[in-house]
């Protein structure tokens, strides 16, 4: 063992009077503080650069992943050029001409969505909300924070409101899909509804047609508490009038087939117009070029009885129509002084006490059982004095921006979302849920997801015709 070049003591006195030595840095002591310095900041740089790449990556994987591909897009596997183009280079810094290029081929599949309303202050990519290459399950729905980004945020909200200034009311709203399909047209706020919003339960707003107190501008008449509630509605097929009688869902459960005469009113509003053959009835228009139809059968009046004679009555003896038909317009004149006036009748009467039409012969002097066009329908005049039945427009669809299916709520009544409907006696009234009905399932409380995507779509569709074409009468 070395022998200590210094014994305890004389190393004693190498400090004596400096107790505080120890503060006093040597070369090596610097050096090593310097070094943990170093090797923190490198760390933290680190951190930094890869807290940044994780922030590019999902744009970065977009492109070059070959990650899981979604069901929906998943026949396009193998055929990569469906998606990508491979002349447009990846370049994170200008994301534009990628997300351009993605876009493209994106619409040429997805021909019938357009983007956001017309007033949204800028459109994003389908690469903001739209996300592949992250399984082969699903393709994700959009996120809460992407339609956040804008409907909680109050600053773009009141540029969009700004910029909606310039459009039309009609600009707003898709009016139909197709040609069997029409829209609830609701006005257009004077600067646009711009409340900021973070979540449904919380803080979103009531729904336009309650907020705002709309009414259904459709011309026909009808009376849901008479209907469902009332004691002169005869029974159909031995049941009372329901709900369901005249609502059924569509093929899919979504949403209520379209109401028609033929099919919902006929059974109870016949449109006999001789009290001794009950199947001799009016025709009920079904589309805009049988308008006239009324109109043309009045003035064709014997034809048409000599039509039922040899159709209906197997009637071949030309003498034996002429007598029938002499004979029923003979008793058609007694209720009518001329045929203009039978015209009259038939479109402007509206007191008269519905029929069920079981034949019975009415008392005497009693006129034609059908209850006249103004029973139900608005008749107005036209120039050259000629009634004219204003076509009702009866929705399809009434909230514009929001989609609902009726085969997710099977398990409630009619009741529990339209209760209020049996107090209804005018057309003008729309009893549909109100938001708090909504809340009362879509939240914390009830139990059911409310996320935006849950009721909400951000593409319009491709617009259609407007509601006049689309559909003016429906049978």
């Amino acid at each position: 063992m070395p022998t200590p070049r210094k014994d305890q003591k004389q190393i004693a006195q190498r400090y004596a009077g400096n107790l505080r030595y120890f503060r006093k840095l040597n070369p090596f002591r610097r050096s090593r503080i310097l070094l943990m310095l170093g090797c923190l900041l490198l760390a933290v740089g680190l951190a930094l650069i890869y807290i940044q790449s994780i922030k590019t990556s999902r744009r970065a994987q977009l492109f070059s992943s070959s990650g899981g591909i979604s069901r929906e897009h998943f026949r396009f596997g193998q055929d990569c050029q469906k998606c990508h183009d491979p002349a447009v280079k990846i370049d994170l810094q200008n994301p534009a001409v990628m997300n351009a290029s993605l876009d493209a081929k994106c619409e040429a599949c997805h021909t019938r969505h357009t983007f956001h309303q017309v007033e949204v202050v800028e459109n994003l990519s389908c690469l903001d909300c739209h996300h592949e290459h992250l399984g082969t399950g699903p393709m994700q729905p959009v996120a809460d924070s992407n339609c956040l980004s804008c409907h909680g945020n109050a600053a773009v909200m009141a540029a969009s409101a700004q910029k909606g200034l310039q459009f039309r009311a009609g600009d707003f709203h898709v009016k139909s899909k197709n040609d069997l399909l029409v829209y609830f047209q609701p006005p257009r706020p004077a600067m646009g509804y711009t409340q900021v919003f973070q979540s449904f339960e919380k803080d979103h707003p009531d729904f336009q047609i309650q907020r705002e107190n709309l009414t259904d501008p459709n011309t026909l008449k009808f009376n849901h508490k008479s209907h469902l509630t009332g004691k002169d509605i005869p029974l159909v097929d031995g049941h009372k009038l329901d709900c369901a009688y005249c609502h059924q869902p569509d093929s899919q459960g979504a949403y209520m087939q379209p109401i028609s005469f033929a099919k919902n009113c006929q059974a109870c509003h016949v449109l006999q117009i001789d009290p001794t053959l009950p199947d001799f009835q009016i025709p009920h228009p079904t589309s805009v070029s049988e308008a006239n139809s009324v109109r043309d059968f009045i003035l064709t009046l014997p034809t048409q009885y000599a039509t039922y004679a040899a159709d209906k009555m197997g009637m071949k003896d030309a003498t034996q129509v002429a007598a029938f038909v002499s004979d029923h317009m003979s008793a058609i004149r007694q209720r009518t002084r001329e045929g203009t006036d039978l015209i009259q009748e038939v479109f402007y009467t509206d007191k008269r006490k519905i029929n069920p039409g079981d034949g019975t012969p009415p008392a005497a002097g009693e006129r034609a059982l059908f209850p006249g066009c103004a029973h139900c329908h608005e008749v107005k005049t036209s120039a050259a004095n000629e009634p004219v039945v204003t076509p009702p427009v009866l929705p399809d669809r009434w909230y514009v921006h929001a989609e609902f299916s009726h085969a997710t709520h099977s398990t409630m009544k009619c009741e529990d979302c339209h209760g209020q409907v049996l107090q209804s006696v005018k057309s003008s009234d729309i009893y549909l849920p109100n938001k708090a009905s909504c809340v009362a399932c879509h939240s914390a409380k009830g139990g059911v997801v409310s996320t935006c995507a849950t009721c909400h779509g951000y593409h319009n569709p491709a617009p259609g015709p407007n509601v006049a074409s689309a559909l003016s009468l429906r049978n």
